[in-house]
């Protein structure tokens, strides 16, 4: 096997809330991780869905951004945003 490059290596204290609800007929259950690592944003950690994205308020209300990441329509989209704009 090749060596490994490490290119960064950074330890950081990063305060996380786990969440679970739900919008509309759907159960989402999150962990937001805030870091200044992720500057403004917020990492979004999906543990239903089996996936994480950043997110700030501004990219939250970006048209169809919401809709794309968990491939729901737009409806359950708004309801979802509602819920996210509390906890980021």
């Amino acid at each position: 096997m090749g060596d490994i490059k490490v290119l960064k290596d950074q330890e950081e204290q990063a305060p996380s809330r786990f969440v679970s609800f739900t919008a509309g007929n759907r159960r989402y259950e999150f962990i937001f991780m805030k870091a200044s690592y992720f500057k403004s944003d917020t990492l979004v950690i999906d543990l239903l869905g089996n996936h994480n994205f950043l997110l700030n308020h501004e990219t939250l209300d970006k048209k169809g951004h919401i809709e794309h990441v968990f491939h729901i329509n737009q409806m359950e989209a708004d309801q979802l945003r509602n819920c996210l704009h509390k906890f980021l």
